[in-house]
C-alpha cells in the first residue's frame, strides 16, 4: 500500500458526493456505493495525487460514528496463497500505523486484537479471502480547552479484489457499548454485501432476461422468486412501488383472480430491477416498473377478463411507451 490508512492524508483532493444522489462508483473494480448505506451518508470521496489511490468516507452522526473505505491498485496477484500473503502483510502495516501513532502521543491504551480470518462469498466466482482485527484505544487530541480524551474502537477488515487491496475502517466511541458493536457488525455487513453484489447481480440480470422471454414459464418462477428475495434483503437500488393506485388495483385482482395480483407484483419488481441493474435512477425504474405490469397485466386480462379495472384503459398506453411511472405520480396527486 502506498500510504498511511491512519497517519495525516497525503496530498490528495476531496470530491463531493453526486448531486443527484447516483452512487459512487470504483470503476476499476464495478463496486458501487450508494448514498445511504443504512444510517451512514456518503460524506465524499478523497483521491490521492500519486499511486492511483482513493478512499470514500461514510458518517452516521447520531451514532458517532465513521467508516472509510480505500482502494488502492495492487498490481496482478494471481493465486490464493498471494492474495493471503498480501492481505496479513496489510494488515500488519495498519498494526504498526497505529502503535507508531501511540508513540506520538495521539493514541494511548492501544489494545490489538486477534487477528481473524474470513471468506466472502461471490456468486459463480472463487471465495475472496478476508483479515479481520478489532482494536481499542485512547484518542488524545489538543483543543483550545485543553487535552481531550476518548476511547474509541476500530474495525478493520481487508481483502483483495479485481487487483485492488481493499480496506474497511469503521470507528466509533466505546461508550456507544452495545448498540455500538451491533452498528460495528452492521456497517460491515453491508459493506461486504456491497462487495458481492457486482457478480450476483450479472447472474441475477441473467435471470430477468430468462422471466422477461416467457414470464409465465416454470424456470421463470424459480427465477422471480431469487431475484424477489435478493431484492427484499438488497436496499442499494431506487425501486419503489406507488400505493395509490396500484395496491387498489392488486386487491381487485386479488379478489377476482387469486394469484394475479402476485404475479402482477412481481411483474412490477422485475421490470424496475432491469432498470436498476443498468443504474437507471427512480424515475427510470417506476416507468420500466409500470412496463412490464401493463405488459403482464394485459395478457392477464385476456385470461380473467374480469379483473379489468376502469382506470388501468388510461394508464396501459402510457405505460407500454414507458412512461407509465409519470402517470402514476400523476394520478396519485389528482387524489391528493
Amino acid at each position: 500500500m502506498a500510504f498511511s490508512i491512519f497517519g495525516a492524508e497525503p496530498p490528495g483532493r476531496w470530491i463531493a458526493p453526486d448531486p443527484n444522489g447516483k452512487a459512487w462508483k470504483h470503476k476499476p473494480t464495478s463496486l458501487a456505493f450508494p448514498v445511504m448505506l443504512g444510517g451512514y451518508r456518503l460524506a465524499g470521496e478523497f483521491k490521492y495525487e500519486q499511486g492511483g489511490g482513493c478512499f470514500i468516507r461514510y458518517e452516521n452522526l447520531e451514532e458517532r460514528a465513521r467508516g472509510d473505505i480505500f482502494f488502492f491498485p495492487t498490481g496482478k496477484v494471481p493465486t490464493l496463497e498471494e492474495k493471503q500473503r498480501l492481505i496479513l502483510h496489510e494488515m500488519d502495516g495498519v498494526v504498526n500505523d497505529l502503535r507508531a501513532m501511540s508513540k506520538e502521543g495521539r493514541y494511548k491504551n492501544l489494545e490489538i486484537g486477534e487477528l481473524g480470518a474470513a471468506g466472502i462469498d461471490l456468486w459463480l466466482k472463487e471465495d475472496l479471502p478476508m483479515a479481520v482485527r478489532v482494536c481499542t484505544m485512547t484518542r488524545v487530541a489538543q483543543t483550545k480547552e485543553g487535552t481531550e480524551q476518548a476511547q474509541i474502537k476500530q474495525w478493520v477488515g481487508i481483502t483483495v479484489l479485481d487487483d485492488h487491496i481493499i480496506t474497511i475502517r469503521q470507528m466509533r466511541p466505546t461508550s456507544t457499548g452495545d448498540d455500538g458493536e451491533a452498528g460495528l457488525k452492521t456497517f460491515a455487513s453491508m459493506v461486504l454485501q456491497v462487495i458481492k453484489d457486482p457478480p450476483l447481480r450479472a447472474g441475477l440480470n441473467e435471470m430477468i432476461d430468462r422471466y422477461m422471454a416467457d414470464p409465465f414459464a416454470e424456470e421463470s418462477l424459480q427465477a422471480t422468486g431469487a431475484v424477489l428475495a435478493y431484492l427484499k434483503n438488497t436496499p442499494f437500488y431506487p425501486i419503489s412501488i406507488p400505493e395509490y393506485p396500484i395496491q387498489d388495483w392488486l386487491a381487485h385482482c386479488q379478489k377476482e383472480a387469486p394469484g394475479t395480483e402476485e404475479k402482477l407484483l412481481s411483474a412490477f419488481m422485475l421490470g424496475a430491477a432491469k432498470a436498476a441493474f443498468a443504474e437507471g435512477d427512480a424515475k427510470a425504474c417506476l416507468n420500466a416498473g409500470a412496463k412490464q405490469f401493463a405488459i403482464i397485466y394485459e395478457k392477464l386480462l385476456a385470461k380473467h377478463p374480469n379483473i379489468a379495472v376502469p382506470e388501468l384503459p388510461q394508464f396501459l398506453p402510457e405505460a407500454l411507451k414507458g412512461t407509465g411511472g409519470d402517470w402514476l405520480l400523476a394520478y396519485a396527486g389528482i387524489r391528493q
